[in-house]
């Protein structure tokens, strides 16, 4: 007998024994993910031989060296070869209904479902990727589930029919290679905690046709679309090598790529800087409905908060070098200095939902930032205290406008509602210390345009303003306080916008030293200005030459503080009155009393503006043993005899050793910060305030104990009886931002008190609902993603 002969009878008796198995309903095996894999060995066919010997087809040693090689890339990605193979063999023995198979040249020994399969191999192709395809096929058949069995009369022509399976395509096989790696854990966007617990997972993609598949594949997909075009027979063995070469290397690379994102970990100084709350945000456009988590819905309140404060706090770029391109990180220094986040929470009582929505609002700026490695200011002191990244030639260049984008400037110091600009009144204004205004959608937040002060009005004149602008709702003006920073003096100049002078109008201007100031009181005659004791090196030199506001002004306890009094009516300065030193970033309230023709003001007071450089981004990240934000208190300061005052100060003609002091008292003993108020009680007198503070100090623990960073709880207190103990709302690693007041009737504690908290071991943010009389918690709702600490403000629209 030839050997031709006897590989034919081989052949019958193989095809007898697949068709008899068939026939007696021995499950075929689901676990191969290859095509050409069968429960029998079956011979190459003959153009494959390339082997000396008789009739068995090869030597024993070529035999057994057959069975020990691993699976090539023919093994693995050969579902064509099979199919035209198997058509081959079923069509030689008349047995169409009875399902054959055959295995391109080159099948290796693959291990499925607890089963040897062996096939002699002919060639091999030698390229890396096989290797990896083959251990992720044969990890996953012996992971697979239990086999199907076959289903009783399909009609199995040519092809191996599994019970809802359809041969593997190339595309199939790549994503089993794929899929191989383990999928972990991504937390805080698409990295993964280094040693979580988590173990590597194998993950096997259902075939294609199958509608659960978990992922695509699109870069593949092209690649199973020519799966049926080799059904005529004309198929060549060059092009399905060449074929699965392409697929392998597009395999590989992704193989590589997901490697390299699995092995991305967050780091643990990445994981302390977002427990510091610290870390840059990312924006949620689309409204979102928060699931509350604890409570209900608040009966009765309606409206929409919006909220103003950091949202980036590092810019990456690229850097250009001969043979490569290295990534850099810019930082801002200060947290005033960052780029912010607009956040909107609307409450709905007739649906009770409550939904959210976030925007980064300066975009432009931050792609500004990436085209010149570091910030380009326009004018000097723009920054608080940070490093722009430029050379001091730098200063020479003309600087092209950063207004002409609505996403240009920086402006997230303060917000301000219904603000008449660009002739209209529906805006939400963002503010920051040099004169830009930000108009915003109040619906979509989007941004529509930057306008500068001087814009608006000529007349509008300086380079520095007061973020912090001030709403008489009586006469429905806002008012703000710009600086003109000279050689030698400072010319300050208040200025107010309304719906009847959309153009805004001067209110006074007066002469007086540099100053960081931060806000300002109203009361319904008057706009009291305080200007704190600042000097400055070089006189205006220096301020000109620096981008920094606080290196170039330096506090001095020696000297007073001054407020000056203007009046609304004349448009001119009444009087001017000095306190010992003091630094105050809030206001609280104002009050003017008819009777005693005096001013209150109440503001938060400090010793000096160390709280202002301890809010550096690098400090509260990571405090060092010493690092302590220090406490401001409650403090009214009364001005008294305003009219007699105004008529001495005109005759003396201002000069300083003949002002009149303001008495100062201490309302409260608790620390406290970003305090506010009733909004209906504004310009009145008041009983209530609520703000920030630290459990720790109101406790009265000593300062190594106290909480050294963020603010960690709510606390209301009677500011005309200190006896009273305050009222505190905490609870543990959680940080609240500015609360708000929302009225609920006449009464002035009558309301609720809404405020955004920071958690620091969840990473993610809440929004918070409490009630304004007792501080009982409402309600507390989970936002979609996490909100960065912030002195910044909030603004509630009913």
């Amino acid at each position: 007998m030839t050997a031709e002969d006897q590989k034919s009878v081989t052949e019958n008796e193989h095809m007898n024994t697949a068709a008899s198995k068939s026939d007696a309903g021995v499950p075929q095996s689901e676990d191969i993910v290859q095509a050409g894999a069968t429960e029998a060995s079956v011979p190459p066919p003959p153009q494959a031989e390339n082997a000396e010997g008789d009739g068995d087809g090869g030597t024993g040693t070529d035999k057994q060296a057959a069975q020990n090689v691993p699976a090539t890339a023919s093994d693995i990605v050969a579902s064509e070869d099979s199919v035209e193979a198997k058509e081959d063999t079923s069509n030689n023995n008349n047995n169409n209904d009875k399902p054959t198979t055959a295995v391109k040249p080159g099948g290796g020994n693959i291990q499925g479902a607890g089963e040897q399969h062996n096939s002699d191999i002919s060639d091999q192709d030698d390229f890396t990727s096989v290797n990896a395809a083959s251990d992720a096929l044969q990890e996953i058949s012996l992971n697979e589930r239990s086999k199907p069995e076959v289903e009783a009369g399909s009609s199995l022509t040519g092809t191996v029919m599994v019970s809802d399976i359809s041969k593997p395509s190339p595309a199939e096989v790549a994503t089993a290679i794929l899929t191989k790696d383990a999928d972990t854990a991504r937390a805080f966007g698409a990295r993964g905690f280094q040693g979580s617990g988590e173990s590597d997972r194998t993950a096997i993609s259902p075939l294609a046709g199958s509608s659960t598949s978990p992922r695509s594949q699109p870069e593949i997909s092209e690649l199973s679309d020519h799966d049926d075009d080799d059904a005529d027979g004309d198929f060549e063995v060059e092009d399905a090598e060449e074929r699965q070469r392409r697929l392998f290397r597009l395999a590989e690379r992704r193989r590589q790529h997901k490697e390299k994102m699995s092995q991305t970990v967050v780091s643990s100084e990445e994981i302390e800087v977002m427990r510091s709350g610290l870390s840059s945000a990312r924006e949620c456009v689309s409204p979102v409905e928060l699931r509350i988590i604890n409570g209900a819905y608040p009966e009765g309140l309606r409206g929409s908060l919006y909220c103003v404060g950091p949202g980036r706090f590092e810019v990456a770029y690229n850097v250009q070098r001969e043979l490569e391109q290295a990534t850099r990180t810019f930082g801002f220094g200060h947290i005033m200095d960052t780029l912010p986040l607009l956040s909107k929470v609307s409450f709905d009582p007739k649906a009770t939902s409550i939904t959210y929505r976030s925007r980064l609002i300066a975009k432009q700026a931050a792609s500004r930032i990436q085209m010149e490695h570091g910030i380009n200011t326009k004018v000097p002191g723009a920054l608080y205290m940070s490093d722009t990244n430029q050379t001091f030639l730098n200063k020479f260049i003309p600087k092209a406008s950063h207004y002409t984008t609505p996403e240009g400037e920086s402006c997230g110091q303060d917000i301000q509602l219904f603000m008449p600009l660009q002739g209209t009144n529906q805006t939400v204004v963002c503010t920051n210390h040099v004169g830009a205004l930000q108009n915003i959608d109040p619906v979509d937040l989007h941004p529509r345009a930057i306008v500068e002060l001087k814009d608006v009005n000529p007349e509008f004149k300086g380079s520095l303003s007061c973020p912090h602008m001030q709403y008489d709702s009586n006469t429905r003006e806002h008012f703000t306080v710009l600086q003109d920073v000279a050689f030698r003096s400072t010319t300050y100049t208040v200025v107010a916008i309304s719906e009847s002078q959309p153009e805004g109008y001067v209110v006074a201007s007066f002469v007086a030293q540099a100053s960081v100031l931060h806000s300002f009181a109203v009361t319904q005659d008057y706009v009291i200005v305080p200007v704190y004791p600042y000097t400055a090196p070089i006189g205006g030199v220096s301020y000109r030459w620096s981008d920094s506001l606080l290196e170039t002004l330096t506090f001095d306890n020696s000297r007073p503080t001054h407020f000056y009094v203007i009046s609304r009516e004349y448009r001119r300065v009444q009087c001017v009155y000095q306190a010992p030193a003091f630094f105050a970033m809030h206001q609280i309230n104002a009050v003017q009393e008819m009777a005693t023709d005096s001013l209150s003001i109440d503001l938060v007071a400090y010793e000096n503006d160390a709280v202002l450089r301890r809010l550096m981004i690098k400090d509260l990240r990571k405090p060092s043993a010493d690092f302590l934000i220090p406490s401001g208190f409650a403090r009214r300061y009364q001005l008294s005899g305003v009219t007699m005052e105004a008529t001495k100060f005109v005759e003396s003609k201002g000069r300083q050793s003949l002002l009149p002091p303001a008495h100062s008292l201490l309302l409260r003993n608790e620390p406290v910060e970003l305090a506010r108020i009733n909004p209906m009680v504004a310009m009145r007198p008041y009983t209530y305030l609520y703000g920030l503070g630290h459990v720790e100090r109101l406790q009265g623990l000593p300062a190594h104990v106290a909480s050294t960073t963020m603010y960690n709880c709510i606390v209301k207190l009677d500011v005309n009886d200190a006896s009273k103990r305050p009222l505190v709302w905490s609870r543990k690693h959680c940080y609240p931002s500015e609360p708000v007041f929302v009225p609920h009737s006449d009464k002035e504690d009558d309301g609720f008190v809404v405020s955004i908290f920071f958690d620091s071991m969840r990473i993610t943010s809440c929004l918070l609902v409490l009630e304004a009389k007792t501080l009982k918690e409402l309600m507390i709702a989970q936002l979609p993603s996490a909100v960065p600490l912030s002195f910044g403000h909030a603004k509630f629209s009913i």
